[in-house]
């Protein structure tokens, strides 16, 4: 039976993603935003935003 993840372990592991991410936009940026990357983008984009509701999530408990 798996375990589930500890919110910390969870946090680290989105950071990582979040970093990956960042460097992904960079490069895009970089090599001057080419059409062909333009999907990928929105895919980053999506999965920030994913991201941005899991921690939410994660830190909604702390409301009540």
């Amino acid at each position: 039976m798996l375990m589930p993840q500890s919110v910390k372990e969870r946090v680290g592991k989105l950071r990582e993603e979040i970093a990956e991410i960042s460097e992904a936009n960079r490069l895009y940026l970089q090599g001057g935003k080419k059409m062909i990357g333009a999907s990928d983008q929105e895919r980053r984009l999506q999965r920030l935003q994913e991201i941005m509701d899991e921690l939410m999530s994660l830190t909604d408990w702390k409301k009540t």
